[in-house]
């Protein structure tokens, strides 16, 4: 998918309404608790998986795509399958406002690979954290009192940044987690995160969204048997930073969470010239697919991406199979 060939992008979908339900959905919780709060939860979904057509078609897409790749799955991409998908993606708010709230027990998280960060930690060296859109990285806020404080810069490209940080110290006075706007890499932004760095906190970046405007700023990888555009952005970033950069994902497995930390390169270093760079690129992109692929196959309907990742062509033009 070219970054101008999808129907509409998804930055330019509309979030008018987010930061408002976001604020109800605080208050529907601190009044009423985690049952009346999921008495709430299904009509709400229910009323955004009817109203929603592209988000529903993406939704469904992605997960015919996984039932195809891996049949143990059980998974077909029809409505149900699709509603199931968006049914965890409320679930995933309200284990947001968990957290926010400082309501989540450590004891519920595994961290296997937590010494990695640790590590860092103590030498006092930051890091790129590579993520994407699957579970709930505000999990690991839960986790930042266990030894030192991890301090995490999430690079997002929504306009609304400021407001949903004024949203986050407003629920977690000292909260040790900021969304910074970045619509594109410029000398500023460069500048500050590696400010950043060398005070041993650490920046995270998706890797599983194309960016605003994104014509020539992609690459292609295969994910889920087909190839796809990710961003070049974050290899790009770790050039410039000259730091190590981790994969980190975080997400609810059973009855408890599991945040996933693992190395992706010591540092990363791009060819000044053609064909290399470009080489590089895709490489480094496709080894970021193949773990998000990895994370996918885990948990299934984890994946928030509501947006045509492929175009929005149906699997091999069963396009009735997948409405």
């Amino acid at each position: 998918m070219s970054a101008s060939s999808s129907d509409t992008h998804w930055a330019s979908m509309e979030e008018t309404g987010i930061l408002w339900g976001m604020k109800a959905m605080v208050l529907i919780y601190r009044l009423f608790g985690r049952l009346v709060f999921r008495l709430f939860l299904h009509p709400v979904v229910s009323y955004y998986f009817v109203a929603n057509a592209p988000a529903r078609r993406a939704s469904q897409q992605y997960l015919q795509r996984l039932g195809l790749c891996f049949p143990e799955l059980g998974l077909t991409g029809g409505l149900w399958d699709s509603y199931r998908h968006c049914i965890a993606f409320g679930e995933m708010m309200l284990d947001k406002i968990v957290v926010w709230l400082d309501q989540l027990d450590p004891d519920q998280v595994e961290f296997p690979n937590r010494r990695l960060l640790l590590d860092l930690l103590e030498r006092g060296q930051g890091a790129l954290l590579l993520s994407g859109h699957i579970g709930n990285l505000q999990i690991c806020q839960a986790l930042a009192y266990s030894r030192g404080i991890i301090r995490l810069n999430i690079l997002v490209h929504t306009k609304h940044a400021e407001k949903f940080n004024r949203l986050l110290r407003s629920v977690t006075p000292g909260g040790h987690i900021e969304l910074i706007q970045v619509t594109e890499l410029n000398p500023a932004i460069a500048i500050r995160l590696q400010d950043k760095i060398r005070q041993g906190e650490f920046v995270v970046m998706m890797g599983d969204r194309i960016p605003v405007g994104g014509q020539g700023r992609t690459v292609r990888a295969k994910f889920l048997g087909e190839e796809a555009e990710f961003p070049q952005g974050p290899y790009w970033l770790a050039s410039i930073l000259q730091c190590p950069v981790l994969t980190f994902f975080g997400y609810p497995r059973g009855d408890r969470y599991h945040v996933y930390v693992e190395p992706f390169a010591e540092s990363i270093r791009l060819p000044r010239q053609e064909p290399g760079r470009t080489q590089s690129l895709a490489a480094l992109a496709q080894q970021y697919a193949d773990c998000l692929e990895k994370h996918c196959r885990q948990v299934p309907l984890q994946w928030f991406n509501f947006f045509g990742f492929w175009d929005m062509r149906p699997v091999d033009g069963e396009e009735s199979k997948a409405r």
